[in-house]
């Protein structure tokens, strides 16, 4: 199954793509939400441009692609290329969406939203929204069709058991006490999980209920990551920064080069130990073992500039997919 996520973090020099989602790095002021009353979602727009809106993550259901972005849109399409939107309760940010199988997925963004499908992405309901807590969910992963994990910005951390019917506060001792924000959910080659955020983090479980930090000696946030092999994952993050380690439980980790320096939101497997990556201001580069970092240039039909932010990748059919802020585009053919 596809699953590339956008990724856009934390930290005071990050605070640029952060206000792209209005998430404040550690150190900055949240408002007071404590007094506020919560009011109920309302649902997004149907717009005759959605699929030109800043899009933030993309998942496979089925046949079809169904991605989430700006303003509660929901976009599915059957080819990549034509998108059609998808009536959405929500009229949020949403910043990730996950599905189990063809028919069962969940999107999460700001105000603490969680919504549902049980129909392939046509249709949505809310299972969590909170506006007065003033945090956003950043992703989502499900291990079967009732158990998953949202996580999101200062430490926000929730659980279901009943396929989202009942979202349950989770804290664990790894990183509960500082409330890092976090960024990014995978799940391994070996079939454990990995959990990625800011100053470095990342952390592994076996099943989501004990997380055991995994020390980068990385201080930067980081913002996605890929499994790599049965037991290795690749991670990004600030600055260009990325690692990989062959077997995260006793990592020894490597420094990639990437060939930029702007930060770095977006993954995707190729095959053949081929790696995209893309980021901030234009950054979208390809990776490929024995050779030099190899930057991508969009075709004209895209019609993005040199300065486009990419955020989450997705690698289907032999096209990379990019999310960007004027819609889901087509980046990459592999020969």
């Amino acid at each position: 199954m596809i699953k590339q996520t956008a990724r856009w973090g934390s930290a005071a020099s990050a605070v640029g793509a952060l206000m792209m989602l209005g998430v404040a790095p550690l150190g900055l002021a949240q408002d007071d939400a404590s007094a506020q009353p919560d009011p109920p979602a309302q649902a997004a727009e149907i717009a005759p441009k959605a699929a030109s809106a800043q899009m933030n993550d993309l998942s496979v259901a089925g046949g079809a692609l169904v991605a989430v972005g700006d303003l509660g849109i929901v976009l599915t399409s059957a080819d990549g290329k034509v998108w059609k939107q998808s009536p959405s309760p929500v009229d949020v940010l949403l910043n990730a969406v996950y599905f189990v199988d063809d028919k069962n997925g969940w999107a999460v963004g700001h105000d603490a939203s969680i919504i549902h499908t049980r129909d392939g992405g046509a249709t949505w309901t809310v299972q969590n929204y909170a506006a007065a807590d003033n945090r956003p969910f950043m992703d989502v992963l499900f291990l079967d069709a009732q158990h998953g994990l949202a996580v999101g910005a200062y430490g926000l951390f929730k659980t279901t058991q009943d396929g989202g019917s009942t979202w349950t506060d989770f804290a664990d001792p790894a990183f509960s006490e500082t409330n890092p924000h976090l960024n990014a959910l995978t799940r391994l080659g070996d079939g454990s999980l990995l959990l990625v955020g800011e100053a470095g983090l990342v952390a592994t479980s076996s099943d989501g209920q004990a997380w055991t930090l995994r020390p980068t000696g990385y201080e930067g946030s980081l913002f996605s990551a890929i499994p790599r092999g049965e037991h290795g994952v690749m991670v990004v993050g600030m600055r260009g920064n990325a690692m990989e380690a062959a077997d995260v439980s006793c990592p020894e980790w490597r420094k990639i080069e990437t060939g930029t320096d702007k930060s770095l939101f977006g993954l995707s497997d190729l095959g053949g130990g081929r790696v995209a990556i893309g980021g901030n201001s234009g950054a979208l580069t390809l990776l490929t073992p024995g050779k030099p970092p190899q930057a991508l240039t969009p075709s004209k039909e895209a019609g993005l500039s040199l300065s486009t932010a990419y955020g989450g990748l997705a690698f289907w059919n032999k096209q990379l997919l990019a999310m960007t802020d004027r819609g889901v585009k087509t980046v990459y053919t592999l020969p």
